[in-house]
């Protein structure tokens, strides 16, 4: 059985503009971050996550500085173990080490690392998702403000302003974002912001000026609207990680 891999080697801000696979894609990183956006969505993805891409699956990827990681590109015959939607898990230390040794396999896969394979693909289907995607509207008018907010998160201008800027009602903005995001625009736009600012605390920047950057009033304000999206604290979300493996 034939696996490629590629190693994910860039010293600064990169973009890998939209294409897709014949295979299924298994991403690794183990130091920095990539913006990774598929149809509809797009995904924080930090040092110790695991990333699905089934095979045909359109997507680009932004890695935000330094990254350093793993892509393994799986046969279709195996992707159908795995889910039918991209995914992103945090993986443990029994997956950071299956996909590390199989990145560095010989190919084609003899009978031992299939089953080291196999096992990937459990630890892969049993690992829990997090809430590291955020819905993209579909509408034309719409997506110009979501790409201009993931582009400038603290930018100050208001929902009105925003709406008159794309050539919307106020109104029309609001019922329409809901409609094709599932949130409201300001809860939208809260965790766009927040989600954005993983790539600066990744970078190891302090969280109060993490929460300055980002347009927050205080530290308080930022890690009240951190804790509610992901459960944590910034300082909590990075240290119980995994620790990276820049190799």
């Amino acid at each position: 059985m034939q696996l490629h891999s590629e190693r994910l080697l860039y010293d600064k801000k990169h973009l890998t503009p939209w294409h897709q696979h014949q295979q299924g894609q298994i991403y690794l990183l183990t130091h920095g971050m990539i913006m990774l956006e598929t149809s509809g969505q797009q995904w924080a993805m930090t040092a110790g996550n695991i990333g699905w891409l089934p095979p045909r699956c359109p997507h680009q990827a932004l890695a935000c500085g330094k990254v350093i990681g793993w892509s393994l590109y799986l046969p279709e015959k195996y992707c159908h173990l795995l889910a039918t939607a991209p995914r992103l898990t945090v993986a443990n230390p029994l997956s950071l080490a299956l996909v590390e040794r199989l990145a560095q396999s010989s190919s084609p896969l003899d009978n031992a690392q299939q089953r080291l394979l196999e096992v990937l693909l459990d630890e892969m289907q049993s690992e829990e998702a997090k809430p590291l995607q955020l819905p993209l509207p579909q509408d034309a008018r719409l997506l110009k403000i979501a790409y201009a907010l993931l582009s400038e998160p603290a930018h100050l201008r208001q929902q009105g302003e925003w709406a008159a800027w794309a050539g919307l009602s106020p109104r029309t903005l609001s019922r329409r974002f809901m409609h094709e995001t599932g949130v409201s625009f300001a809860r939208w736009r809260q965790q766009a912001k927040v989600i954005r600012s993983l790539e600066a605390l990744a970078a190891g920047k302090p969280v109060a000026n993490v929460a300055s950057e980002f347009g927050y009033e205080n530290v308080s304000a930022y890690i009240a609207a951190f804790r509610l999206r992901f459960g944590k604290t910034p300082g909590l979300y990075f240290t119980q990680r995994q620790p990276a493996t820049p190799q």
